[in-house]
């Protein structure tokens, strides 16, 4: 009998470390799962500020495109220009010489000479 009552006695004890074992297990579970939520939450929001970030590099590479697109053209412009003073120039200077030799010139202007 005695041997029976300490069996039930040991069992008893048992039962107790497993249901304590048992909570424990379910306190620990209770904190992984808000552990997930809040990295889950967590993810959510730098995903969200990813894609801002995405979206702004978008924004900003269309805009750098842009940018370069009108830096081509104004360059193609400029050189456009410069060619065309250096054309004037060249037709000034041919002009100028074909006034000089004229027969009847010194090469200057009339309002130069006093003339006209």
């Amino acid at each position: 009998m005695e041997a029976i009552k300490k069996k039930m006695q040991m069992l008893k004890l048992d039962k107790e470390n497993a249901i304590d074992r048992a909570e424990q297990a379910e306190t620990d579970k209770k904190a992984a799962e808000d552990k997930c939520k809040q990295v889950e939450d967590e993810l959510v929001a730098l995903q969200k500020k990813l894609k801002g970030t995405e979206d702004e590099l978008d924004k900003y590479s269309e805009a750098l495109k842009d940018a370069q697109e009108k830096l081509e053209q104004a360059e193609k412009k400029a050189t456009d220009a410069e060619g065309e003073v250096a054309a004037l120039n060249r037709r000034i200077q041919l002009v100028e010489e074909g006034v000089g030799s004229c027969p009847g010139t010194t090469g200057h202007s009339p309002a130069e000479t006093g003339g006209g």
